[in-house]
Parts: C-alpha cells; structure tokens; sequence
C-alpha cells in the first residue's frame, strides 16, 4: 500500500485539509490555503535540509615555476614574524610587510609554486601614499606617528596569495518572513505583524570566491579590502614581480575549501533573498546547496602594506592596490584627546564668566 502523504500548516503547524471548492490545502486552525505544488516544494525542501549540502570541488595540481623565471627571483626571509617571501633579485633595503620588521634576510629563490594569474598593481606607491593619507584625515585624536612621511614610505607592494573558487550552484531555501504595518487614528496608534513561509528554489553561479592563502594576512582585512575587478586578471608572469614582493600560500586549497563553502552558501542565500521584496524582514530557516562544476586556482591580488607601531602596539593598514580602498584601525592620543576637551573646557568657562559679569552677576 502506498504511504499517505499528510501536510502540516507552515504557518501554525496544524493539519492541512484538501478544500475542494478551491483546489487548494486549507488550515482550519489559521485560515490559511496553500497550492499543492507549494506544498510539494516546500516539504522537498524540508526533506533536504535534513541532510547536508553537497560540494564538489576539483583536486588542485599545483606547478611550479620553470627554471628560466626562478632566474632573476630571490627569496626573503623576516626573522621576526618568520614571513617568506619572494621577490625580484634587484630589490633593495626591505620592510617586512607583515609585521614592519625592517632586518629582512635575503636568499637564494627555492621551488615555489607558481600562480594561475596575477591582478598587477594599478596604484603605485605614491597613490597608495595619498589614499593612507585621506582615509586618516578625519580620525580625531590621531597621534603624530601616523602622519610621519617617512613612516608611511616604508608600505610595500604585495602580491597576496588567494585560492580562487569558481561553481554553479542548485539550492532549496525557506525564509521565514514578516511584514510590520504601522497606522493610527485619533485615539491609538496600530502595529500589525504578518508572518510568511517563503520558499526559493534555482540555480546560481559564481566566479571567483576569493579565500585568503596566507595565514600571515588578517583573513579580515584581506575580505575588507575586497572587491577586486577580475576583468583585470591575466596570465602570471614573473615581470609584474618587478619591484613588489610576493606571499607564498601557507594555507592550502583543501584547507580553504571550508571557508569556500561558507562563503559560497551565505552568497547564495542572500541572492536569493533579495527576491523577496516588499518585508520587514526575510530569515533564512533551512538551506540545501549543492555545488557543482567546482574549479580552483591559485592567484595573486595586489595589495600595499603598512605597519605603524604605537606605544608596543602594531596597527596595520591594508590598501587595495587596484582600487585604493584603505582599511585599517587607528589609536587614539589621549593627550591630544584631554587637551582638546581641556581648551573646550576653557573657553567654555571664559564664556560663562564674561556673561554673568555682563548680567551683573559677578
């Protein structure tokens, strides 16, 4: 014998009943009727979200560079944090990019893996400067080290590593939803609330989900930096080293594939949202996502560095090298700060005095 399949309201949880007058499954509890093709969904997608989401990534086959490009790179070593990092053969005197340790140890290039394509720097170090600059003059209390030319000279260019991830996507999701209606009239004023089941189900895809590769770069900063315009991407090649240095991934692709997976599902479950307009609020309940056509590759992103030490404290800055987003946390000088409510305080003071004297109160 078949299974009878029996539908519970979403709304309330009450039984539903078929209505044959409009072809539709109606709750006696919450006067609420549902299609049966909504309900077919909506139980499928009960269904998945009992289970967890599938992914499917392809294996990553690293390559190395060949021995004709490892010829004009060096490798750099900071003693202090232990970063390593590669660089062209010509460059000179080198401030450690991750922790702003100026005694950089300079060696022999090893075997390296060499990146699927590279974003070149499009602001220099002057523009880079510039923005550090304007993103700061607005910071109240800002102390004078911070605006040290010379300090601010020591940023360097970096190429960070980054597993790009690439996928098509299927998904089944259920919000919960609420509409809030306000309105009055002489005597009160009203607040409705409606609640809703929404259900979303298609497919999305996505080209380059950047992961951080580098466990020296704050995974925060280098997702606050974002986006980056990968219209811009080409082919690696060792010449747009020139100048800048280069992160070696430290974490690898199977060690990003989690963090992939997250940002894959929170993406798709905002673009999916976004569908639902017109309520006060739209939840995601349930999610099932399942990836498919899962690419990999190894990339480099531009990005300047700077490292200002304030009172044993290392505040670091990070400026997108191709749109020249800055973020970063800045300190406060408290004497500059006390001073500051110190004057207001004075003339404050100066102000009541003159006018009590001319009120004759003094």
């Amino acid at each position: 014998m078949d299974t009878i399949q029996s539908y519970k309201c979403p709304c309330c949880g009450a039984p539903l009943a078929f209505n044959a007058a409009n072809q539709n499954l109606h709750c006696e509890s919450c006067g609420t009727d549902f299609d049966l093709d909504t309900m077919k969904q909506l139980d499928e997608a009960d269904e998945n979200g009992m289970t967890s989401s599938k992914y499917d990534w392809e294996h990553y086959e690293p390559r190395s560079f060949e021995e004709s490009e490892a010829v004009n790179l060096s490798s750099y070593s900071c003693p202090s944090c232990g970063a390593e990092i590669t660089g062209d053969d010509t460059l000179g005197s080198t401030v450690c990019p991750y922790c702003g340790n100026s005694t950089i140890v300079k060696g022999q290039f090893e075997g390296s893996l060499r990146p699927d394509y590279v974003i070149p720097f499009k602001v220099d170090k002057k523009t880079a400067m510039a923005e550090f600059e304007k993103a700061y003059k607005n910071t109240p209390f800002l102390p004078n080290e911070f605006k040290d030319k010379k300090k601010i000279e020591e940023m360097a260019g970096v190429y960070v590593p980054f597993w790009m991830f690439d996928c098509d996507c299927n998904a089944d999701i259920r919000y919960s939803a609420q509409r809030v209606t306000h309105w009055s009239d002489a005597n009160y004023e009203y607040t409705k609330t409606d609640f809703y089941k929404l259900f979303r189900s298609g497919s999305i895809g996505f080209a380059n989900i950047p992961v951080d590769g580098s466990k020296k770069a704050d995974d925060a900063y280098m997702e606050a930096v974002e986006p980056f315009d990968y219209a811009d991407a080409v082919d690696f090649n060792t010449a747009y080293l020139s100048g800048y240095l280069a992160d070696k991934y430290d974490v690898t692709a199977e060690e990003s594939i989690d963090r992939a997976n997250e940002r894959v599902k929170s993406s798709t479950e905002a673009a999916f949202a976004g569908t639902a307009a017109g309520y006060s609020s739209v939840i995601p309940e349930a999610s099932y996502v399942d990836f498919s056509n899962g690419k990999i590759r190894y990339s480099l992103l531009p990005v300047w560095m700077l490292n200002i030490k304030y009172q044993g404290e290392n505040y670091k800055f990070a400026i997108n090298g191709q749109t020249g987003k800055t973020v970063g946390k800045y300190p406060v000088d408290k004497k500059k700060k006390w001073l500051y409510f110190g004057k207001v305080y004075a003339i404050g003071l100066v102000v009541c005095i003159a006018a009590a004297k001319l009120f004759g109160l003094l």
